[in-house]
């Protein structure tokens, strides 16, 4: 490799991970090209938006900082408009949060979309599978049908998508078994009138469900009627983690009538998504995993834990080593 030449680096997915290695690597001059399979970037992140134009932050709900680099962040994007404070009114009994809630204003994807500014993001690309040749990766695309040659490979998919992309073709796959990641049911409903709750989000430790929030309390989304989003229980959605979306909406809607012990008004709008990689339980315990001789590189979240602020820094230290190996 000549010191000269730019270096052709892939990096797998446009999540908070992602999009914070390759944002860093452009600010040092290097032109990563980021395949992602969705049709929009942010990973978990995310705000689905539905026909009738109504939003719905269906993914991760709020984002803390403890870590002075991403408090940097989220002060930037502050600054900038995308992000806002989040404070929801809370059932009487819950424990006030010790951080701030921060939260896209336009939804989730908010937070990341001034970092994907100027990238060479391909949206809808799957990568399908990877081979290491003398001294290049081979990426095979599913959709175009055709193979695309780098120098360096930054994975930052789920752990389980990593491992069976990695599966013969690098021995980092061996590490990646002892992540575990545990999947959630969301649910998007809207009512016709509003629920007559005293709160707009609250957290539950037993039952089906495990979280629940009022869509109009998240600054910018925008939509009609009252609407909630569920995020039902791991161990739930691992139950019923194969059912069909609209066995597990009828499920989920009885959940929170039962719940909220309220008469819950006509709905003018439901819909399911399944997260099948939602929150890491056991993580690597460290920010990455590399092997600089093969120049690869793979983390996310699972790498420290279960939040937001993870990914950032599986990301930044994925980009650090990549400008330190070249």
């Amino acid at each position: 490799m000549h010191d000269h030449v730019s270096p052709r680096i892939a990096i797998l997915g446009a999540g908070m991970a992602g999009l914070t290695c390759a944002h860093r690597l452009h600010q040092q001059g290097l032109s990563p090209v980021i395949f992602e399979k969705s049709r929009g970037v942010g990973g978990r992140l995310a705000t689905r938006r539905t026909d009738s134009g109504d939003a719905y932050d269906h993914g991760a709900q709020f984002v803390t900082a403890r870590d002075p680099a991403f408090v940097d962040l989220l002060e930037n994007l502050q600054e900038a408009g995308a992000a806002a404070a989040w404070s929801p009114r809370l059932p009487a009994d819950a424990v006030q949060p010790t951080h701030t809630w921060w939260i896209g204003t336009s939804g989730m994807s908010a937070l990341v979309r001034p970092l994907a500014d100027a990238l060479d993001i391909r949206l809808r690309s799957t990568v399908s599978a990877l081979r290491r040749l003398a001294d290049q990766w081979e990426l095979r695309l599913a959709e175009q049908g055709h193979a695309e040659y780098f120098d360096a490979v930054v994975i930052t998919a789920p752990a389980p998508q990593a491992r069976a992309l990695l599966a013969g073709v690098s021995p980092l796959a061996d590490a990646l078994e002892r992540i575990d990641i545990a999947p959630c049911w969301a649910a998007m409903f809207a009512f016709d009138a509003p629920l007559d709750v005293p709160f707009e989000a609250a957290r539950f430790d037993a039952g089906p469900i495990a979280w629940i929030a009022r869509q109009s309390s998240r600054g910018g989304l925008v939509g009609h009627g009252d609407r909630w989003l569920v995020h039902a229980a791991p161990e739930w959605s691992a139950a019923h983690l194969e059912d069909a979306p609209d066995e597990v909406l009828t499920l989920m809607l009885s959940a929170l009538a039962e719940r909220t012990d309220v008469a819950l008004p006509p709905i003018t709008f439901a819909q399911a998504h399944r997260w099948r990689y939602a929150m890491t339980t056991r993580s690597l315990g460290q920010p990455m995993l590399a092997d600089a001789s093969a120049r690869l590189w793979v983390g996310g979240d699972w790498c420290l834990g279960a939040r937001v602020e993870s990914a950032f820094q599986s990301g930044l230290a994925m980009a650090q080593a990549i400008v330190a190996a070249w």
